[in-house]
């Protein structure tokens, strides 16, 4: 049960590499934007949170995969463009996991059993058909647009629905791949989703609430469905701060063991 224990952790460590998991995919060219519909995307990306570092520094995690479920506290830091961090912290504020992203490699730290395994984005494109980007995870994590297959985003990169009594979506298409963004008022992003032929990753954020300048969610959630399985991860964020001077130390791996991604991540 430990191991089994230790493992969900791991997977709820390392669930934002493989939560976009699709294919490499090239654009598929969009509608062209109507005025009313560039407006809304523009007004999206105006509105969006920015910052220059963000630190939870205490949040709630529920994991569930399969009919297994998990409760943990974790921590995420992150500064835009540079690095992010994400501690999980099982027990009495122990670190037992630590995974790091940086744009070019991700660390994931077993500190539990003192080993860890360092890898390029490269790598996931190999062992698990994932084209990931560090710029991919940041937006998640920060409740921003994000495109899987590029990195600069325009109002041309969608079309706009807007039903009567609905949010209005916002929709990109892709080969073998579309994109799908629920927003609301005010121009806030409350839901996510990417459906590929592999499965559907939904992130769904509520509670936005300004704090230090920046709109941003108390509450998120991921659920990755794939090869008949569902998991998700629910957080609720007691405490952050955003723009203020971020401090982290890495981890001193010299007393570590370096071990493949599988010895961790089976």
């Amino acid at each position: 049960m430990t191991m089994y224990r230790n493992s969900l952790f791991a997977l709820a460590c390392v669930l934002l590499m493989w939560l976009v998991a699709g294919c490499k995919t090239k654009q598929v060219s969009q509608k062209p934007t109507d005025q009313p519909a560039a407006y809304t995307v523009n007004q999206v990306l105006t509105e969006q949170p920015t910052f220059a570092t963000l630190h939870i520094s205490k949040m709630s995690v529920v994991a569930t995969y399969g009919t297994q479920q998990l409760s943990f506290r974790a921590t995420v830091k992150l500064l835009t463009d540079s690095l992010l961090v994400l501690s999980v912290q099982p027990v009495a504020g122990i670190e037992m996991f630590r995974v790091e992203f940086t744009p070019s490699q991700f660390v994931v730290v077993d500190k539990w059993n003192r080993r860890y395994t360092e890898n390029s984005y490269d790598f996931l494109r190999y062992k698990l058909g994932v084209d990931l980007r560090f710029d991919v995870l940041q937006n998640i994590v920060s409740n921003r647009l994000f495109l899987l297959e590029k990195t600069d985003i325009s109002a041309a990169d969608f079309t706009v629905e807007n039903l009567a009594g609905a949010p209005t979506q916002l929709l990109h298409l892709a080969s073998g791949l579309i994109q799908q963004f629920e927003v609301v008022e005010p121009a806030a992003i409350a839901k996510a989703s990417v459906v590929a032929e592999q499965g559907r990753l939904t992130c769904e954020y509520a509670g936005h609430r300004v704090q230090n300048g920046v709109r941003f969610p108390n509450a998120f959630s991921m659920t990755l469905q794939a090869a008949g399985r569902v998991m998700t991860l629910a957080c609720t964020v007691e405490k952050m701060e955003f723009n203020k001077p971020l401090e982290y130390v890495p981890q001193n791996l010299s007393r570590y063991e370096k071990v493949n991604f599988s010895k961790i991540i089976p």
